[in-house]
């Protein structure tokens, strides 16, 4: 009786993931979830979509100061403004995309929401408020609870003053930061940031952001910010 070949074994790789392990700085640095992103959400006052997109620049800088420390040019953040038609996000190149998590650049994508009709905020007239998702920035957040909190902290001050109010200071319960719940890698957040064009069914935090669901006739681009310039 013949005996059967032994089957051949198989390996499959990914040449992104092994290019990323390759050619950068990796940090296993974990900081209660934010290793998958932080979610930042501003209840602003009295805004629209215009109002608020032409902030996201210095808000990013804001940002930025909060958590490092260090200040960037607005001449060095690039800034992406996805297609009201189309595709409604833009991103850099893949190789740019790793290029900026190898040097700890924090990369933020902006979304402008509208509040529910009824929402008292919404005042009746279609007022906006905004959600950023921001990968990259477990990188400058300590670990201890009590000074996370304080760098938190320190962010929603920086933060406070996009609230557009004369009483931005008492921004408790106004901006809310919190982990990303979706887990994502650095090789897989291009495909993840891409989910609005590539799978816009997917249930994540991406999506959410893209859906503009209480004004659903009005779908607002989402937009990509990074520096330039390495922190």
């Amino acid at each position: 009786m013949k005996l059967l070949e032994a089957p051949v074994k198989i390996s499959y790789t990914n040449p992104i993931k092994d290019w990323y392990e390759d050619n950068t700085n990796q940090s296993n640095k974990q900081i209660e979830g934010y290793e998958n992103g932080m979610f930042i959400t501003i209840d602003n006052k009295k805004c629209y979509f215009n109002d608020l997109v032409k902030d996201f620049k210095e808000l990013y800088i804001s940002l930025i100061v909060a958590l490092t420390g260090e200040k960037v040019r607005k001449t060095d953040i690039k800034q992406l403004h996805g297609d009201w038609k189309g595709e409604r996000i833009k991103l850099p190149t893949r190789q740019n995309l790793l290029s900026l998590l190898d040097s700890r650049t924090p990369i933020l994508i902006g979304a402008v929401h509208n509040y529910e009709k009824d929402n008292h905020r919404s005042k009746g007239k279609e007022y906006c408020h905004t959600h950023f998702y921001v990968y990259n920035t477990h990188h400058y957040l300590p670990s201890t609870p009590i000074e996370l909190r304080d760098r938190l902290d320190k962010v929603e001050r920086h933060l406070s003053r996009y609230i557009k109010s004369p009483s931005h200071k008492r921004y408790q319960g106004i901006i809310e930061i919190k982990p990303t719940i979706d887990k994502v890698s650095p090789t897989q957040l291009y495909e993840y940031l891409q989910s609005p064009i590539t799978n816009p069914q997917a249930l994540n935090l991406i999506n959410y952001m893209a859906n503009n669901r209480h004004l659903p006739s009005i779908q607002y681009p989402l937009t990509t910010i990074y520096s330039s310039k390495k922190l």
